[in-house]
């Protein structure tokens, strides 16, 4: 840097700071948009926020892993209290139709604000659950995230409405 006159080193040093300063916002904005969780307590938050949600639950599957590795009998009983006390449950399961009658016959919730449909168009999945329309968990390849960034959640909520619309009874 010593051949660069004082003035010219000044213009440079300015230039770095708004650089900087760009780059410090641009991660600022974009570590708030969504933070992971933990593997281990993923189910453990889910949980908190459903007994939080006040109007409505949208929530996609593997049907085959449901039925393989099956979440805790206590979530499914949240999501009933949560049905009786009038909050809309909308659950989209992806896979076949044997395997969505074998979850239909086994979650036993019989409310109109109940609605669980599945679709065979499995190719474009996407692990989530958004509760409110204010927060979303979503998980990619085992890994877990969570946001209240609506502009992702209009995304993620565009999916699934498309999806679940289409979805088989």
């Amino acid at each position: 840097f010593q051949f660069l006159s004082s003035q010219e080193m000044q213009s440079l040093k300015v230039k770095m700071d708004l650089d900087l300063q760009f780059l410090d916002s641009h991660l600022l904005r974009s570590s708030m948009i969504f933070n992971t969780v933990n593997k281990k307590e993923i189910i453990k938050e889910v949980k908190v926020n459903i007994s939080l949600a006040k109007k409505e639950i949208l929530a996609t599957m593997l049907l085959e892993e449901e039925i393989n590795n099956p979440l805790p009998k206590s979530y499914f009983n949240l999501l009933r209290n949560k049905v009786d006390e009038g909050v809309i449950l909308k659950r989209l399961g992806f896979g076949k139709k044997e395997e969505y009658n074998k979850i239909r016959n086994k979650t036993l919730i019989d409310k109109k604000n109940y609605i669980f449909r599945f679709t065979t168009g499995g190719q474009d999945y996407q692990r989530l659950i958004i509760i409110d329309r204010k927060k979303i968990f979503f998980g990619r390849d085992g890994v877990f995230f969570k946001s209240k960034y609506q502009p992702l959640i209009k995304v993620f909520l565009k999916y699934f409405l498309d999806r679940f619309k289409k979805g088989k009874i």
